[in-house]
């Protein structure tokens, strides 16, 4: 026989919704029913928790992996367990269950959703969320192997701290294995850990955390992107962007326009739909993507409905080409300039060329750029911010045709107000 734990979450939300503290208080020792629901739309993998006919709550996404493979392996329909702990800030019920079997290997999701779905833009994801898979793959050999505390030590305080910016199924899973195996540890070092890690699987869908992430994926790291310059860091795909942003409606479960309506509440979707971490992470890629390109409207941060955050991302886009955003050209002096040219039509709120500016009027502006701001190297930030080349050329032509390019005269006076 075999025991594993899992918890009991959204008690508030159910039959004791109007006496939930006074539940979770009495609750040690209670017998609950563990049913799988695969008729629940909003989780068809979701496990109702049952005391007799009123219905508790559910198990805690984190460990329906386990309640599933203890399913599988015992050959039941449905669990029975016993409470053996209870919390009520949050309301939480531990729940321990004695069952034949865990088949630990057992997949309980169907991934065929996936299948149709592609995202061919480049990968953004930055490597600290990528070696996170690599850290847990090494701390489970780790621990199976009864490696020395020395050696779990590092790996342990790096799990601690990185863990929770991963939602993805693979996660979930790798959080109740590692507990599982730090409590079958004797020393008390392990015990207290494992104790963490249960501890940070209740903040994972608070509110405040679900921030905090979003604030990591959506503003930190396109941010950082920003500071090593776009051009330079990646192909930009402008001539695919509305394409790209195509397949990125298209994902499952309509979460990208989740994104777009919540990024905040986008991450618990994500998390209640089991997404893999192979297709969550081209997700996320496209978004960063877009909102380096300014191609997205949020339309609400979270439940108190922050605009901080919106306008962070919404500003973004202001930088997100410019070669280096250091430079002269965009000092604050010269904003003026740029804005004039917005309000003329030549250029976007992004500095970027409208459809109908031509190559000689790019010439001409960047050229009154260089008057105002005494360049010598004038043409190469504007041949990088604008993907054009030979602007000196054009200038040299110019000169030697005496042909003025279209709305010389605007431009002029642009410049000279």
């Amino acid at each position: 026989m075999e025991k594993i734990r899992f918890d009991v979450v959204g008690l508030y939300h159910w039959d004791v919704r109007d006496n939930w503290k006074e539940y979770a208080a009495a609750a040690v020792g209670k017998q609950l029913v563990l049913q799988p629901q695969p008729e629940n739309v909003k989780d068809p993998y979701a496990v109702r928790a049952r005391e007799g006919r009123l219905h508790i709550g559910y198990v805690a996404v984190t460990d329906l992996d386990v309640v599933y493979q203890a399913l599988k392996g015992s050959g039941l329909n449905r669990l029975r367990g016993v409470v053996v702990e209870s919390n009520t800030e949050p309301p939480v019920l531990k729940v321990e269950a004695e069952v034949e079997k865990v088949d630990w290997d057992y997949e309980p999701f169907n991934d065929s959703v996936y299948e149709g779905w592609h995202y061919d833009g480049l990968p953004l994801m930055p490597r600290k969320m990528e070696q996170l898979g690599d850290l847990t793959a090494d701390l489970t050999d780790a621990l199976e192997s009864e490696e020395t505390s020395a050696y779990l030590r590092p790996l342990i305080t790096e799990l601690l701290t990185s863990n929770l910016y991963d939602m993805s199924r693979e996660m979930t899973r790798m959080r109740y294995r590692i507990e599982r195996l730090l409590a079958q540890r004797c020393e008390p070092e392990w015990q207290e850990v494992a104790d963490k890690l249960r501890q940070q699987k209740g903040m994972l869908m608070t509110h405040d955390n679900r921030d905090q992430v979003a604030r990591y994926l959506f503003i930190d790291i396109p941010l950082e992107l920003l500071s090593k310059g776009l051009q330079e860091s990646h192909y930009t795909y402008d001539n695919r962007l509305d394409e790209l942003k195509s397949q990125l409606s298209a994902f499952p479960y309509q979460l990208y326009d989740k994104f777009l309506s919540d990024p905040v509440d986008f991450l618990r979707e994500v998390y209640y739909k089991h997404v893999p971490r192979k297709y969550l992470n081209q997700l996320l890629s496209g978004i960063i993507l877009m909102i380096l390109k300014g191609r997205v409207e949020i339309g609400r941060w979270g439940r108190e409905g922050k605009r901080d955050a919106i306008e962070q991302i919404h500003s973004m886009s202001k930088t997100a080409i410019l070669p280096k955003t250091g430079h002269k050209i965009f000092s604050e002096n010269m904003q003026v300039y740029w804005q004039r040219l917005v309000s003329e039509g030549f250029v976007d709120n992004r500095y970027q060329l409208l459809p109908g500016t031509t190559r000689q009027q790019a010439m001409y502006i960047a050229d009154n750029f260089a008057l105002k701001l005494k360049l010598k190297a004038c043409w190469k930030p504007f041949e990088q911010l604008w993907g054009i080349k030979n602007l000196a050329q054009e200038k040299w032509a110019y000169q030697e045709k005496e042909n003025s390019p279209s709305r010389f005269d605007v431009i002029d006076s642009i410049f000279r107000k």
